[in-house]
């Protein structure tokens, strides 16, 4: 499978503001207690399976602190049968008074979980939990072409297809050549003008270091994460700077307008 990530963590102050809502039963079977959470003050909400033994009885409206998330594929009611899998959150919940903070210092938290066709932010979550971004070995670039209501492509005036993004896609070096590891390919989309300023002079083999990262859960039969990118630099452009800090610095403003 492409982009097989597992899990990535969460940063839970970034996505906001959390009050308690209630709780309710989600999962296949209707088993699993989450705490629905509003948003910053809105009628936005969170679902977030807590840690054991998490008060259910706790007052509407009490504000709470979210640490050591995570986000992973779930099984959702409604279309199991399908295969298709849900973004699920889950983390520490505790009061606001309480001094306990994540466990993974704040700079490591240097990607954006996005949702829509819009990337909206809903949080910062940290990349190295899906690759290592030096690590990637460039073996192909395609275009996504985009599409109109009836499935087709969509065309200009030129009646030239409109193309979407590119999808650059790599290779882990340090799993290639393990023949039990099929989750090897990473699948990077960039918009178009950068993708094409960005091919000339690419070739197979090179490694590139994306910027700016932000990851969507898909949950399909074909991936269940959709990775985007700024850009690409080439490794040894890098090779004096400091990867986390400077890829958070691209990415803190956009995940900031998630807190409101």
């Amino acid at each position: 499978m492409v982009n097989k990530f597992g899990s990535l963590s969460l940063q839970g102050k970034s996505v906001g503001k959390l009050t308690f809502a209630g709780r309710n039963l989600v999962g296949a079977n209707a088993d699993v207690a989450v705490a629905m959470l509003n948003v910053n003050n809105t009628l936005n909400t969170e679902n977030v399976t807590p840690q054991a033994g998490f008060d259910f009885s706790t007052a509407f409206g009490t504000p709470l602190k979210l640490i050591d998330a995570k986000i992973i594929a779930g099984t959702a009611r409604s279309n199991q049968r399908s295969g298709a899998r849900v973004a699920t959150k889950t983390g520490t919940l505790l009061p606001m008074s309480d001094a306990k903070t994540d466990s993974l210092p704040e700079e490591e938290y240097d990607a954006v979980f996005v949702s829509g066709k819009d990337k909206t932010p809903h949080g910062r979550v940290r990349s190295a939990d899906a690759f290592d971004s030096h690590d990637l070995v460039l073996f192909r670039v395609t275009p996504n072409y985009k599409t109109d209501n009836r499935g087709e492509v969509a065309r200009d005036d030129y009646d030239e297809p409109m193309i979407s993004n590119y999808q650059f896609n790599f290779i882990q070096q340090s799993k290639s050549g393990d023949v039990g590891n099929d989750d090897n390919i990473v699948r990077i989309l960039v918009d178009p003008a950068e993708s094409e300023r960005l091919q000339t002079g690419l070739k197979p083999g090179d490694k590139l270091v994306p910027q700016g990262l932000k990851f969507a859960f898909a949950g399909n039969d074909a991936t269940d994460w959709t990775v985007y990118a700024d850009t690409l630099v080439v490794l040894d452009e890098k090779a004096t700077e400091k990867p986390a800090s400077n890829q958070n610095k691209a990415t803190t403003n956009q995940a900031d307008k998630a807190k409101g």
